[in-house]
Parts: structure tokens; C-alpha cells; sequence
């Protein structure tokens, strides 16, 4: 798998290419069994952003696309299990919702969308400014 990291205006680069943001590196890097376990249930388009500069109240934004509903849960029960195993409490959000679900650990937040709603709510382009590291499914 080769993730590659993206800095806004910069080309896209594998981690190890880029010295200049360490500290996003290492945010990422910890938290990629996250992505991995995202990236094996087929999550798309799974981004990690580092919101810690821009944001301020949380470190780090994941970001995925499901195919449907049924994989939406799918995504939702594998990520809610492995913030359960690392934070003190999930808050959950848009339990009902076949659009967009989150889940909040404080320092992590997922966000899981529906492919319609990904394309509507470009919640990436929000933190612009943000280092953003997108997963590479090995299969595609």
C-alpha cells in the first residue's frame, strides 16, 4: 500500500518523501491501523486530514466514502471498534442517517458519507490548509 501525502499546493508525495511536516507524519502514522482497517471493510476515498493548526479542538479528521447504506454500518461498527479500543468515550452522530455519520472521539473524528453526500459536503476542501494523507486501496 502506498499512501501518499498531500500538502495544498504541493504534488502529491509518499511520506517518507516529505521532511518539511513531521508532525503531521507522525499523526499519521499512529493512526494508520485506523485507515487500514477502513481500507480492508472497502472504504473509498479514505483521507486523513491534520486538523490540529485549523481546527483546534480536535487532532485529526478522517474522512470516507461508503458504497451504501448496509456498507455505511459496516464502516461505522469497524471504526466505532477501534476508537472504543484506543479513547475513553465515542460520541456517535447521524445514527438514522443514510447520508453522513460521525463518530467523535475528541481527538479523532470519522466521518463516514454516502457517495452523494462526500461530493456535496467536500468537507476536505473546508481545512485546506490542512496536510491531508489519502489511502491507497491495494486493490484498485
Amino acid at each position: 500500500m502506498k499512501d501518499k501525502l498531500v500538502v495544498p499546493g504541493r504534488e502529491a508525495a509518499s511520506i517518507d518523501e516529505i521532511k518539511s511536516t513531521e508532525d503531521s507524519e507522525s499523526l499519521f502514522k499512529r493512526y494508520r491501523p485506523l485507515g487500514i482497517r477502513l481500507i480492508d471493510k472497502h472504504a473509498k476515498d479514505v483521507d486523513f486530514i491534520d486538523v490540529r493548526d485549523t481546527l483546534g479542538v480536535a487532532d485529526l479528521f478522517v474522512v470516507v466514502t461508503a458504497l451504501n447504506d448496509i456498507h455505511m454500518e459496516a464502516l461505522e461498527a469497524e471504526a466505532e471498534e477501534f476508537l472504543e479500543d484506543h479513547f475513553e468515550s465515542v460520541r456517535k452522530e447521524g445514527k438514522e442517517s443514510r447520508r453522513w455519520r460521525l463518530l467523535d472521539a475528541g481527538d479523532v473524528v470519522v466521518h463516514i458519507f454516502s457517495k452523494d453526500a462526500r461530493d456535496f459536503y467536500r468537507i476536505e476542501r473546508i481545512w485546506g490548509d490542512s496536510p491531508v494523507l489519502r489511502f491507497e486501496d491495494p486493490d484498485e
